[in-house]
């Protein structure tokens, strides 16, 4: 079997203090997600290891999404390349960036496939224009089919929040999936392809909120996936590694982002080739691309 990658981007999420008035993942401490500065270097579950990784860039700063994504996506260092950090989607100048540096398109310049898992709406096309987020955007620049909502119906697609019910709210008519459900999905598209991206970001919501419940729910939703995932994927031919953009759910005591490390948290045959290659969040698609060139 060829080798596969799949990454599990958390929006918003670093490596913060051993303080639970503060860090939710250590007052809802969990094996698979010890996010904290005591608790990082610890083996994870299923030979899991943590990489304490740099998202500032080198800029002054608090990172941002829309420069911080660009960066995991693309493997260039976005913040010092248009001077600053930014927030939001991707501006005109972070475009070009990811249309030139996509991991997709550098996947499809080699002749492997790849793909995103979230299913995304034709509402969401048609309202945001060029306005759509880093992780769909990188996608198009590699040449590669969106999953559209349909897809969900077919079990070839998950939504961001694991279960469809945001989707459900927004008043879209979708089916309901447990987060066991939905890491099954994850594990039959990742045998289709080289390289599966698939984007949470409820963490960042928690963390702008403040909100202590939100970021239980969340460490929950994401054990859950993990503990069902691992163990159904052929982790001597497959690598996984969830990582983030930038700090902000680890530090509930502050409403903004963090300067704080993210993890790159490695599972499989990549693990120890990946975990060499990383130290920033720029080297991550690079790494994930030098591995896959090892084929």
């Amino acid at each position: 079997m060829p080798k596969r990658v799949l990454m599990i981007f958390v929006d918003g999420v670093g490596i913060g203090s051993d303080n639970p008035e503060s860090n939710p993942f250590v007052r809802f401490a969990d094996p698979f997600l010890p996010f904290s500065e005591t608790h990082w270097q610890k083996e994870v579950p299923y030979s899991g290891v943590i990489v304490k990784t740099a998202a500032d860039m080198g800029v002054a700063g608090l990172p941002q999404s829309a420069t911080g994504q660009t960066a995991l996506f693309c493997g260039v260092n976005s913040a010092q390349a248009v001077g600053r950090h930014i927030a939001g989607f991707p501006t005109p100048t972070l475009r070009k960036l990811i249309d030139a540096h996509s991991i997709f398109l550098q996947l499809k310049q080699r002749g492997k496939t790849g793909t995103f898992a979230n299913a995304l709406s034709e509402d969401y096309f048609r309202l945001r224009g060029e306005r759509i987020s880093a992780t769909t955007r990188s996608l198009l620049a590699g040449g590669f089919p969106p999953r559209m909502l349909d897809a969900l119906w077919q079990k070839r697609a998950v939504s961001h929040d694991l279960t469809n019910e945001f989707l459900a709210g927004m008043g879209l008519e979708v089916p309901r999936f447990t987060v066991e459900q939905s890491a099954e999905i994850l594990a039959d598209i990742l045998d289709e392809v080289h390289f599966c991206l698939f984007e949470f970001i409820l963490s960042d919501r928690a963390g702008h909120r403040q909100d202590f419940n939100a970021a239980g729910q969340v460490i929950h939703k994401l054990s859950i996936l993990l503990q069902r995932l691992l163990p159904r994927l052929t982790l001597s031919e497959v690598t996984v590694i969830l990582t983030s953009d930038h700090g902000n759910m680890e530090d509930l005591s502050v409403k903004t982002h963090t300067r704080n490390p993210v993890p790159a948290l490695l599972w499989g045959a990549g693990r120890d080739f990946l975990a060499d290659r990383i130290q920033k969040i720029e080297d991550i698609t690079p790494a994930i691309l030098s591995w896959l060139d090892t084929d």
